[in-house]
């Protein structure tokens, strides 16, 4: 699944990875802080416009989350582990020598559980709002204001996370983990671009 934000990029992240991270999920949930992994610190996330976060369900202390399918020979393969990666859409191809134009927010699988789903969009609408975004989820057809995509997907935003773990256990009896395939679009179209203009060369490499 994948969301595009465009902005004019005047603007900076001020809030941190945590408070992200609280409000995607929640600070705590019957006096258990909430369980995540990450990729990316406070400094990336507000000026590169980097981070990649799933809450792990198969730590955390709520046992409705004992029974997810899992797959111990590739766990990825399961609704356990849902990445939400945020980054500038060329970020990845080019090592960060081109960027484009848009923020893509895009999850592990196509079709995410409702309690990631949420805070999927959730990040948007937090990153839109910090740089005075707009948000796309038809592959940049379409953009809508922060009101707006708000307004559409209310019924989704005003689950509780108890609520969104009600219905995400009744889509795990019947969704299939099916993996994003812009991961392997972008594998290839790194390895396309790293054959046309060579590995990058940071500046301490440089020096040596």
């Amino acid at each position: 699944m994948r969301l595009y934000i465009k902005s004019d990029y005047c603007k900076r992240i001020t809030f941190t990875t945590r408070n992200l991270v609280w409000k995607m999920w929640f600070k705590e949930w019957h006096g258990h802080p909430i369980t995540y992994s990450n990729v990316g610190d406070d400094e990336m996330l507000q000026d590169d416009f980097f981070f990649g976060v799933q809450f792990d369900k198969w730590r955390f202390n709520d046992k409705r989350w004992n029974h997810i399918p899992y797959d111990k020979s590739n766990p990825w393969n399961s609704f356990s582990d849902e990445n939400i990666q945020l980054e500038f859409e060329n970020d990845f191809i080019t090592d960060g020598r081109e960027r484009g134009e848009h923020l893509r927010i895009a999850t592990t699988h196509t079709d995410i559980l409702t309690v990631d789903k949420r805070a999927m969009y959730i990040m948007a609408i937090e990153v839109a709002t910090a740089i005075d975004g707009q948000i796309s989820e038809d592959d940049k057809e379409t953009w809508l204001s922060i009101e707006e995509f708000k307004a559409k997907h209310a019924d989704l935003l005003h689950l509780t996370y108890d609520e969104a773990v009600d219905i995400s256990l009744e889509e795990l009896e019947v969704m299939e983990a099916v993996d994003e395939p812009l991961w392997d679009e972008l594998h290839k179209g790194w390895e396309e671009y790293i054959a046309i203009h060579g590995e990058r060369v940071y500046d301490d490499e440089e020096d040596e």
